[in-house]
């Protein structure tokens, strides 16, 4: 039996630690052993992983410092002898790799969820030199291979697309609310509250709806850094009532299941992993035209595409589905069909050969 073991700042909720989850689910237990190592204090999907058999270790006392969790990685990285490194996200990518090396290694893969790293030079001269020591970078979507390639001038046969997949087993269709046209929509946006998923425009397009649907209703799911600034952006806009921060969400079926309209305004978004998630609930999406987002939707067909940053733009798209219920519908039903061709035994498929390919 191949063992793998992956590594990663944390299991918050974030998309990368999603995609893990879905990712466990679906491996062959027959031949690959799995194994998570954290080192960050967030564990919200630390049982989730645990129940389906996944062993998780935490690598304690390491905090911020890179030295530290060099130390705590080589140690069990030289007690466990695992086959296979894979690492997701910054610093897990440079420890990871390095380790895998110096510890003999011979099969070191990282898999790439975000484009923001590479905005610093000094970063995309990391990932080119990592790409001397890695078996190869899986990314997300063609749109961060491209990155990879072309802008930190990685060697495009050392990186493949390997989209995310979600567990498919997990969402059923929810029942639309065609019956509530006239109160408005229930919208819902899940992503963490950061600059770059573009949660402000979102709230700028609420106004302009809600001149046509008045008791349209916006559901914020997910935490971050940003929630202040955006529940004071509500305020000033004078919607506070006609928007609602849940908070983290850890288990998002029942989220989407409120829902009429899904909403991902990123400014930056490297696949968009909740859109499936939403699309596999039955619940029509709007997302922004950027990044790996395009690669999922097609617009008027299984979702609607609008340009990033236009708030405008978001409130006619809005209103536009929300209006037509025979469009609505189709774009749902079309939405989940899409989400099934992104189940999670094609993603771990194609991993497993991947992992074995090395030997």
């Amino acid at each position: 039996m191949m063992k793998i073991l992956h590594l990663i700042p944390d299991l918050g909720l974030g998309g990368a630690q999603r995609a893990l989850c879905y990712l466990a689910t679906a491996m062959d237990r027959n031949r690959f052993q799995m194994q998570v190592a954290i080192w960050g204090p967030q564990e919200d999907l630390c049982k989730e992983l645990e129940d389906l058999g996944v062993d998780v270790v935490h690598l304690r006392g390491v905090g911020r410092s890179l030295f530290r969790l060099a130390v705590a990685f080589s140690r069990h990285v030289r007690r466990t002898r695992p086959d296979v490194i894979h690492t997701h996200l910054f610093d897990a990518d440079l420890v990871g790799i390095v380790t895998a090396r110096v510890f003999g290694v011979r099969r070191c893969f990282s898999t790439i969820h975000s484009g923001t790293f590479f905005g610093p030079r000094r970063h995309r001269w990391r990932y080119r030199c990592l790409a001397l020591l890695v078996s190869r970078f899986f990314t997300v979507s063609q749109a961060l291979s491209d990155v990879l390639v072309q802008r930190c001038r990685v060697p495009a046969a050392r990186v493949r697309v390997i989209r995310n997949g979600i567990d498919m087993t997990r969402f059923a269709p929810s029942p639309a609310r065609d019956g509530a046209i006239t109160r408005g929509p229930i919208i819902g946006t899940l992503a963490r509250l950061i600059p770059s998923k573009g949660i402000r425009i979102l709230l700028d397009a609420m106004p302009h709806l809600l001149q046509k649907y008045p008791e349209a209703l916006l559901l914020v799911g997910g935490g971050g850094e940003e929630q202040e600034a955006l529940e004071r952006q509500a305020r000033a806009l004078g919607i506070p009532d006609r928007v609602v921060f849940v908070g983290p969400v850890q288990d998002p079926r029942d989220f989407y299941r409120r829902l009429d309209l899904f909403v991902l305004p990123s400014l930056d978004e490297a696949f968009g992993l909740v859109l499936l998630e939403a699309m596999a609930t039955g619940v029509p999406v709007i997302g922004a035209r950027v990044g790996g987002v395009p690669e999922i939707l097609t617009h008027g067909v299984n979702g609607w595409l609008v340009e990033p940053g236009d708030s405008a733009v978001l409130a006619a798209g809005l209103r536009t589905l929300w209006a037509d219920p025979v469009l609505r519908r189709q774009v749902a039903e079309e939405g989940r069909r899409t989400a099934v061709r992104f189940d999670v035994t094609r993603a771990a498929a194609e991993l497993q050969a991947e992992y074995e390919r090395m030997v």
